[in-house]
């Protein structure tokens, strides 16, 4: 489990996402689990990250 903010700050969830999402990959799991962000400011971005990773996910 990862935790980008224990505070709900999303400067802070923002910036350990990226190494979060490669810590997790590299675990080799079958499935993760993100929950939303409100799509405002930063959150926007960060929901538009997740996405690009769920997208590029699954069997190939």
């Amino acid at each position: 489990m990862e935790y980008l903010s224990a505070a709900g700050d999303l400067r802070e969830a923002a910036t350990r996402l990226f190494a979060a999402l490669r810590r997790l990959d590299e675990a080799g799991l079958d499935l993760i689990v993100a929950e939303a962000v409100p799509e405002e400011g930063l959150g926007r971005a960060i929901m538009d990250r997740l996405r690009r990773a769920a997208a590029g996910s699954g069997p190939g």
